[in-house]
């Protein structure tokens, strides 16, 4: 599959979702159960980039947009040590389960989920946060203006010194090799009775921003140092990194924020996670210094 995405140019158009909300009573249950299926890989690499990036997160304030059910935002509390955590979310089923798992893992004092557009923070105060989360939600956003004012408004609410992230899913060359990489890592999804939550990811990496896109929605008027990195060959996820301002390095720091005990990754799944890593370690990243136009961009 990797041979065949680097075989020629960008043929597949992105394909928005039926629905950009998940409301419905099923796949709000599905989606519910993700921490036992392989979209935990993803999560885990979120976790250690944040990690490697900003060491100084621990004691930090940080906000989670699109939180969905919100176990990454309680990943954010247990691994990476915020202080207080809030979750924002457009699916009022989704905040309500949110504020349940807070509450069944012991988390309720530092973690709480709201309803909320996350295309509209005027709400949340400028500089409030060290921490400023976007996960698996930019190809829900219904073009990439929006996405742009996402970034912008997260560049808005977080400290200087913070750190911003957001991660994605990256849309494929072709249908056909769209449908083969849906296909072999849905078998999981399949197997584990999640045949709503195998659509929704088929919708999704329809409506996937390609890297290309994605790299021309970062703010090009901001104080900050953005990297956007993306896994050559076959890219399974592409993260965006707005470093504090004055930073220009990306990652300052090796190791996880987990002892081995405590890793989040099954270990029957723990080899994709470490041939996933590796497709990290060898990324490519671009980077777009402070208050660079878009034609001043470096690779």
């Amino acid at each position: 599959m990797a041979l065949v995405q680097q075989a020629g140019s960008q043929r597949l158009a992105r394909c928005p979702e039926p629905e950009q909300v998940t409301a419905s009573v099923e796949n709000v249950v599905q989606y519910n159960r993700v921490m036992a299926t392989k979209l935990v890989l993803a999560y885990a690499i979120g976790l250690e980039l944040l990690n490697r990036a900003l060491p100084a997160v621990q004691g930090a304030n940080a906000v989670d947009l699109a939180c969905g059910p919100g176990h990454y935002t309680l990943c954010l509390c247990r691994y990476l040590g915020v202080r207080k955590i809030t979750g924002v979310d457009l699916s009022p089923r989704m905040v309500e389960l949110a504020n349940k798992n807070s509450e069944s893992q012991g988390l309720r004092d530092r973690a709480e989920f709201r309803e909320g557009d996350v295309t509209c923070l005027d709400g949340l105060p400028t500089g409030e946060f060290g921490l400023a989360s976007f996960t698996d939600a930019a190809h829900h956003m219904p073009n990439l203006g929006v996405v742009a004012n996402v970034l912008q408004e997260m560049d808005r609410i977080t400290r200087p010194d913070g750190l911003i992230m957001a991660m994605d899913l990256v849309r494929l060359r072709t249908a056909e090799l769209t449908e083969r990489y849906v296909q072999t890592l849905g078998r999981d999804y399949v197997e584990r009775g999640l045949p709503n939550f195998l659509e929704d990811f088929r919708n999704s990496m329809y409506a996937a921003w390609t890297a290309k896109e994605l790299f021309s929605a970062i703010p090009r008027d901001s104080r900050r140092f953005w990297c956007h990195i993306v896994p050559r060959g076959l890219p399974t996820v592409q993260v965006i990194l707005g470093l504090p301002v004055g930073r220009r390095e990306p990652l300052v720091r090796s190791g996880f924020p987990w002892l081995p005990h405590e890793n989040p990754v099954p270990a029957e799944m723990r080899g994709e996670w470490r041939l996933l890593r590796m497709t990290l370690r060898f990324a490519s990243r671009r980077f777009v210094p402070p208050g660079e136009s878009r034609q001043n961009a470096c690779t």
